[in-house]
């Protein structure tokens, strides 16, 4: 095999990946959505399907980076390689989407910011870390 047939063969795979981890994301946000509709639905199934979508979120930003970085010249991909990834890390943004979530899912109730932010921290945190 030549190298431009590992480099498609290798392409090709990305791609399969990157379709897969992108299926698994939409999956994911499409329970979470259901879950929020369902008056029924408890906080533990909640905080478990957002910890689910976060996994997923990050994989699939991973996945897009991977394959993104295959048309990008070999000195990127290397500095790149090195660099942490960017959906890997807790950004306020996320973790204030996560926390408004859980607080409108709980009836909005007056004094629990600080415990829905502290939850939805730790649900990025463990999602970075699977």
């Amino acid at each position: 095999m030549t190298v431009t047939q590992n480099e498609s063969s290798r392409k090709a795979e990305l791609w399969r990946e990157y379709r897969r981890a992108f299926e698994e994301f939409s999956e994911k946000l499409r329970r979470v959505q259901s879950l929020t509709c369902d008056l029924r639905c408890d906080q533990v199934a909640l905080e478990t399907a957002l910890l689910e979508l976060e996994r997923a979120r990050v994989l699939y930003g991973a996945r897009r980076d991977s394959l993104a970085g295959q048309f990008w010249p070999a000195s990127t991909r290397d500095a790149l390689a090195v660099a942490p990834c960017v959906f890997s890390q807790p950004n306020e943004n996320r973790v204030r989407v996560i926390a408004e979530l859980m607080w409108e899912r709980a009836g909005r109730p007056d004094g629990t910011a600080e415990n829905d932010w502290y939850r939805a921290e730790k649900i990025i945190q463990r999602a970075a870390t699977a």
